[in-house]
């Protein structure tokens, strides 16, 4: 009886650990990613010149994807808000399936953006830097 206890527990806390690390492994976020989650943390109005030369690079790098190029450019675009041009791209990576969740998050903030991202867009920036 007390093998079964320890080879269930056992059973148990392996399976608890291949889910975490199943989550883990959805939520990798690329270098691009996170580079973009601070530039927004400390965005204010638009990018500073330091920061532009970072999102061209990205939105012209051949290891990003779609759509960091398409966040990077809509960053590039930004004055005070989100150019109109760049709104229905960022909608569109915030209602894709097959989207990460953190592209999800600063294309859904660039959306909203108004100056500066609020205190509740910066703890979740902050998260995706992690």
């Amino acid at each position: 009886m007390n093998l079964v206890k320890i080879a269930l527990s056992t059973f148990l806390s392996l399976s608890l650990l291949a889910t975490h690390s199943a989550f883990a492994a959805d939520d990798k976020v690329s270098a691009a990613t996170r580079a973009m989650a601070e530039i927004m943390i400390s965005l204010h109005h638009y990018p500073s010149d330091a920061d532009k030369d970072k999102l061209k690079k990205m939105a012209s790098e051949t290891t990003s994807s779609v759509d960091e190029k398409t966040i990077a450019q809509a960053l590039l675009n930004l004055k005070h808000k989100a150019a109109d041009a760049d709104k229905a791209k960022l909608e569109a990576i915030t209602k894709d399936t097959t989207a990460p969740a953190a592209l999800k998050s600063l294309a859904s903030i660039l959306l909203s953006l108004n100056h500066q991202p609020t205190d509740a867009d910066t703890a979740e920036l902050k998260k995706i830097t992690k």
